[in-house]
């Protein structure tokens, strides 16, 4: 792999302020206690994971190449690489974290093998547990339980009799002639290795910072890339690229810019760490063509575009493309809410670090926010159909989102934690279930009743079917309940935790109601205002020559500076001054114009005595 270049210049290169070295102590302090890292034994016991599973999959590689004919000695030399990815790769260590790794097979074997006589190993092997796969994914993955170290293992394919030992999967070159599937099972270890490189010079902090949104991210209910929401390598780049931007930072105030400059980002312009060039190898690149580049761009496909996360590596592809209209309006929700704590917390910096940063990860109030909740459930009557069902449908329940959205919803929230009961008891011998939460658009509403019965059919129809081992013994389950109406499994695993949880639920959603009514009156005030009237009878009986002078003038406000040199040292910590990035970023950077800075300047309405 060529070197490569950050596409961003930093934008403060000086050390952040004094008050974030008791920020840094703090934080530290904090995390000893709530965000932990695996313990020696554990990470012991990753190893020796890894070791089995690599021993396993390379017997597996020499039994099918003896198979087809081979000596023993071409079967020995066939080899095989294992290459892991992700958090475990970056060193995040989370205790109960999984392992993304990637088998690297000869090209005697395929791809249909692995699901086949490489799973059935993995299936009779005493110590594996859970095993699902899912061949159809446009990554087929199977996941698993080693020593109850979770896996998540991909197959790659590549053209070449044998695996040499000092294969370097960075390499450009290994992608000539090999499938998607395999260019992007490839693409983990790639872009891992190379978000490392990127980060190298201040990766103590880059780890630091991308633990803690991790553990905020899992914390809020919006990890899970397959759900609509960020995985992994998504918060890899997003951390990344603050670190490009800040490459003194320290780890507290890496964290404070992470929540402070994403709550603003003007999706979509995207969150890319290098430009992404094209090697020529038949893949799609993402950014390939210079309007994918520009803030103000018209996608052609916005749909899969929202939230545009770009992966480093060749070939570059948006990691984020099943963020839906839904998910984003909670991701930048839960961004504002982090910026907004940030910063109370570097106000307050000199509290006790255990109450100073508890509310940044305080647990998601998804099941207190809504009045109704959707329940999905899923059922089967054999424990590995039912488990690899239940993997299958849920890398579909954002389309379940998706199609929701036709209706006359201001609201589809979608909970990715899997719950192992349903709220539809004894109806199967194995079942599972997940929540969405929803809000009537009372706006749209024909009637009193919102019928679900069209969409559920679809969902059934287009996507529950598309799983090709569906038979009688599977079954999805859609049960609409008011909160009132919610499993107590929801809520915690003893009566203790339950009744405390629900108590502080009923407190949370009686401020929540209280806030809205007094919002719902100051909206029937404001409609009632002769003033506002008067202003909005105005706008709309203008000419067209007003509106245009106004237009003018509202440009004129807006009339971006002329920025500092890009080579000009400067230190800028106040976070309002952002725009002024502008400085070191491209033009069609989000942060580059200060055109999207919110006006403070109020319209004043005087009224004739």
């Amino acid at each position: 792999m060529a070197a490569v270049e950050p596409l961003l210049k930093p934008f403060e290169t000086a050390a952040p302020p004094a008050n974030y070295k008791k920020l840094d102590a703090s934080l530290e302090a904090f995390m000893k206690v709530h965000v932990p890292v695996e313990k020696e034994a554990g990470l012991r016991t990753r190893e020796r994971v890894l070791g089995e599973l690599k021993r396993i999959f390379q017997d597996w590689v020499r039994q099918v190449c003896r198979a087809k004919g081979l000596s023993d000695d071409l079967a020995n030399e066939a080899g095989g690489r294992l290459y892991t990815s992700g958090s475990y790769r970056l060193g995040v260590h989370e205790p109960g974290a999984d392992i993304d790794s990637v088998c690297v097979a000869p090209n005697h074997c395929t791809r249909t093998e692995f699901f086949d006589t490489l799973k059935t190993a993995l299936l009779d092997h005493p110590d594996v547990t859970n095993l699902r796969s899912v061949e159809t994914a446009v990554v087929p993955i199977m996941t698993f339980d080693f020593c109850e170290v979770n896996i998540d293992l991909l197959f790659a394919h590549l053209p070449l009799n044998a695996i040499p030992a000092h294969l370097d999967v960075d390499e450009d070159a290994v992608l000539q002639g090999v499938d998607e599937a395999t260019e992007k099972s490839l693409n983990g270890p790639r872009v891992t290795n190379l978000i490392y490189k990127l980060v190298e010079h201040n990766y103590g902090s880059f780890l630091v910072a991308l633990r803690v949104a991790r553990v905020w991210a899992k914390k809020r209910g919006i990890y899970s890339n397959k759900m609509g929401y960020l995985g992994g390598v998504n918060f890899n780049i997003l951390v990344a690229l603050v670190c490009q931007l800040f490459p003194a930072a320290t780890p507290s105030y890496l964290l404070t810019k992470f929540f402070h400059i994403f709550a603003d980002w003007n999706w979509p312009s995207p969150a890319i760490l290098c430009r992404p060039v094209d090697h020529g190898y038949g893949f799609e690149v993402w950014g390939q063509h210079a309007d994918q580049l520009r803030g103000r761009m018209a996608y052609a496909n916005l749909r899969n575009n929202l939230m545009p996360i770009v992966t480093p590596a060749y070939p570059a592809m948006n990691s984020s493309a099943n963020v839906n209209a839904w998910s984003f309006a909670v991701l930048r929700d839960e961004f504002k809410r982090g910026s907004r704590i940030c910063e109370e917390i570097v106000e307050n910096a000199d509290e006790d670090p255990l109450k100073l940063w508890a509310p940044l990860l305080e647990r998601t109030d998804f099941f207190d926010k809504y009045d109704a909740y959707l329940a999905v459930n899923v059922l089967g009557g054999d424990e590995e159909s039912f488990n690899s069902f239940k993997g299958f449908l849920g890398s579909r329940l954002r389309k379940l989102v998706e199609r929701l959205g036709y209706l006359p919803l201001r609201a589809i929230h979608l909970f990715p934690e899997e719950f192992e009961r349903t709220t539809t008891e004894g109806l199967a011998d194995y079942g599972g279930c997940w929540f969405l939460g929803i809000k009537e658009d009372v706006t749209r509403m024909e009637g009193e009743t919102l019928i679900l019965t069209h969409t559920w059919t679809e969902f059934w129809t287009e996507d529950v079917c598309k799983y090709r081992d569906l038979d009688d013994d599977l079954d999805v389950r859609l049960e609409h309940l008011t909160w009132e109406q919610l499993p107590d499994f929801v809520f915690g695993d003893d009566q203790d935790e339950v009744a405390v949880a629900k108590e502080v639920a009923l407190e949370r959603r009686e401020v929540r109601h209280a806030r809205e009514a007094e919002e719902e009156e100051l909206l029937a005030v404001e409609e009632e205002n002769p003033a506002l009237k008067a202003l909005k009878e105005a706008e709309e009986n203008a000419d067209a020559g007003t509106l245009k002078r106004a237009r003018e003038e509202e440009a004129a406000e807006d009339e971006v500076k002329k920025p500092l040199a890009p080579t000009e040292a400067r230190t800028l910590h106040d976070d309002a001054d952002l725009p002024r990035l502008a400085a070191v970023l491209p033009p069609w950077h989000p942060l580059a114009t200060t055109s999207r800075v919110p006006r403070s300047k109020k319209v004043q309405l005087e009224l004739a005595s």
